[in-house]
This record gives structure tokens, sequence and C-alpha cells, in this order.
């Protein structure tokens, strides 16, 4: 492990044992649950001051890759899972390839009359603009993950609030049940903090980072099948892109 700081460059000395420990636990030479060294220790490897050394585990801590225990330590978080696949699965699903074992608890069920901009969402008519409301928090091995808001055309799935959405996943019910393919989707990014019901939900302080996924999908013959806002922990995920050059 080098140990050497460089002393005169421009990089504060925080940031230098801040990018050492981030090599370390990218690299998994520090892996998830390791315990970290501790402000006392890194001031003595480093041979600096005690707030130098605070400074470098408060970066790792701000950036999701260490989580500290009072009275105990500090330790490498789990590793961030990616909101953005390109594969148009549900969370189920997604839990279960990473092999985490998925669970949800149904917080809001209700048929209800579409705000305007969710009508609009779904292609609903004035006479047609009832939909299913869920509210569901989305856990994987029991640790809450995700805070999601939906809406269902009432019409296309009738009786869908008495399907049970705890135990199954909703997209393979629509399909099982009523024949609906997802075939694509639009989403959009955005970055919020959590208000304090989100904050409950998910077990976080309030006015959290989260990163939200607005997205409306649709069966192959454009028909849109539902439009969901996911809430998810920003400590937890991270958003990841695949860009290609035009013409390649």
């Amino acid at each position: 492990m080098n140990l050497i700081l460089d002393r005169i460059s421009n990089v504060p000395l925080y940031a230098q044992i801040h990018e050492k420990l981030r090599r370390r636990i990218e690299s998994d030479e520090l892996q998830a649950g390791a315990a970290i060294p501790s402000e006392r220790e890194l001031a003595e490897m480093y041979k600096v001051s005690r707030m130098t050394a605070r400074q470098a585990i408060n970066a790792l801590k701000s950036e999701g890759f260490v989580y500290q225990e009072r009275g105990v330590g500090t330790f490498v978080s789990k590793r961030k899972l990616d909101v953005h696949t390109r594969n148009l699965i549900g969370f189920t699903e997604e839990m279960r390839a990473r092999g985490l074992e998925p669970s949800t608890k149904i917080l809001l069920s209700r048929r209800e009359k579409a705000a305007p901009e969710t009508a609009k969402e779904l292609g609903l008519s004035d006479d047609d603009d009832e939909v299913f409301h869920f509210q569901r928090l989305r856990l994987a091995d029991e640790l809450p993950l995700a805070f999601e808001d939906g809406y269902l055309p009432a019409k296309r799935f009738p009786l869908l609030d008495e399907k049970d959405l705890e135990n199954e996943s909703l997209y393979k019910i629509l399909e099982n049940d009523y024949g609906i393919v997802m075939h694509h989707a639009e989403e959009i990014l955005e970055a919020t903090c959590a208000t304090k019901e989100i904050a409950k939900a998910l077990t976080i302080k309030a006015k959290s980072a989260l990163l939200i996924v607005h997205r409306v999908v649709f069966t192959e013959s454009n028909l849109a099948v539902e439009s969901v806002r996911t809430f998810y922990r920003a400590d937890r995920y991270r958003a990841t892109f695949f860009l290609t050059k035009n013409g390649q």
C-alpha cells in the first residue's frame, strides 16, 4: 500500500488520501463491509492531521463509497446498482438477476381521476380518464431501495387493484392476465431531494439526494401502458449511459 503523499502538489492532502482509498475500494482490495482505517489511524499512516483524515473520509462518504456506524467505525458500502439498463424489465426480475431477493410493500392502491398530465401521457380521453394509482416501496434483501409512484389506465386493466402486487411482478401480471407485452419506453432522469414521506419510506434523512426516473411504457403498437416515477436512493444507485459516435 502506497503511503507517500505529494506534499508540494496543488492537490490537497485529503484529496490524495481520498483517491488512494477510493482506488482500493474500486479494485476490491477493500470489499463491501470491510472496515477502513479510522481518522486516527489515517493521520498516523500518512503523517497528517486528524482534520485532514476526516476530510478524506467525508469525501468517500459523500460519494457513497463508505458508511459510518456511530461508535463502531467506517465501512465500505455495497457497490451501487445501475439505474439505467438497456433492458425493459421490472424491479423484481432485475433484482433476481443480480442475485438479490426482491420484495414489495404496497403503500397506496386506489382508483382515481387522472391529472391532466398523466391523462396525456397515457393517451386517455376526458370521458375515459380513470387510472389505478399505486405507490410501492421496492426492497432488495430487505433494504428499501426505491419508491414508485405509478399510474395505469383503469379501463384497460379491470380489477388490477385486486391483484397481488406485493408478491407478483406487475409486468408479469400485465402479460399473463391481460396479454400486454412491454415493448419500449421513454425515460427522463432527474435529481431531487427526498420529501419527508419518501424519506420515511426509504429510511433515509429528509432532503437526502435521490435519482428520479420518469418512465412511460408502451406496447409494440405504441399503446401507453404505464406512467411511473421511481425515486432511487442516490447512496445505492448510479446512472450509467452507453454512448456511441454518430454513424458508428
